[in-house]
């Protein structure tokens, strides 16, 4: 799973269809951390699903049979927001990192 595959895929639906929003669903390995601590909460599968809307970006990260969590945020800008606490997006070739508090999300292809 690439991050960065998403956006290309969602524009060029968009383009080609004339469609505002788009979302896309890949399984990548994701590694949950508790930094303060550092200790590993959780590694292994995960599913991972991008919505898009305008300039608008959805990312739901489901771990396991937890509820998933959600990061928003405009792809290209490294502040995001996870519920009311703010985020770091790091893009990157094969996944990306979230940060937020004293956790750190890694999804990987």
């Amino acid at each position: 799973m690439v991050l960065k595959v998403f956006v290309g895929a969602a524009l060029a639906v968009s383009l080609a269809a004339g469609v505002a929003a788009q979302t896309f669903s890949e399984k990548a390995t994701c590694k949950l951390t508790n930094t303060a601590a550092n200790k590993s909460l959780y590694e292994g599968p995960c599913k991972v699903t991008q919505s898009k809307s305008g300039n608008n970006t959805v990312f739901s990260v489901k771990m396991g049979s937890t509820e998933p969590f959600l990061f928003a945020g405009v792809r290209g800008q490294k502040d995001w927001m996870h519920g009311p606490e703010k985020t770091q997006f790091t893009d990157l070739p094969n996944g990306g990192i979230f940060r937020w508090s004293n956790f750190a999300l890694v999804v990987a292809e």
